[in-house]
């Protein structure tokens, strides 16, 4: 299955028999925002994915929740590029909440500048 050699949650969700969904023909995912899902399959056949500012924090999101390092890492990068005084403290705040700790951490030496 592709999207359990992609993704850690997937190869859980799939190989375990305890799961129900590894019996399901259909799962739903609560909290992944769509279009997010589908850049995310996209990854896991193309190991290849579209970041932008208007799917950054979505990706992020989903990303984390599927244990996607790879995704996760490039997003973290990409708001490190963007991280300037304006939007800082909102990265900050985003980082904690997904914990990625690295941009945490650059994103508050930025704000104590």
């Amino acid at each position: 299955n592709v999207l359990a050699a992609a993704s850690p949650y997937f190869r859980a969700m799939f190989t375990t028999s305890e799961m129900s969904e590894s019996s399901q023909p259909a799962v739903t995912l609560n909290g992944i925002d769509s279009d997010a899902m589908s850049e995310l399959i996209e990854y896991a056949y193309t190991s290849e994915i579209t970041i932008c500012e208007n799917n950054v924090q979505s990706l992020l999101s989903a990303a984390n929740l599927l244990m996607m390092q790879p995704v996760r890492d490039a997003c973290s990068s990409f708001f490190e590029r963007f991280l300037d005084e304006t939007n800082a403290i909102g990265i900050n705040c985003f980082a904690e909440l997904h914990g990625t700790q690295e941009l945490t951490k650059k994103a508050k030496r930025f704000v104590l500048k």
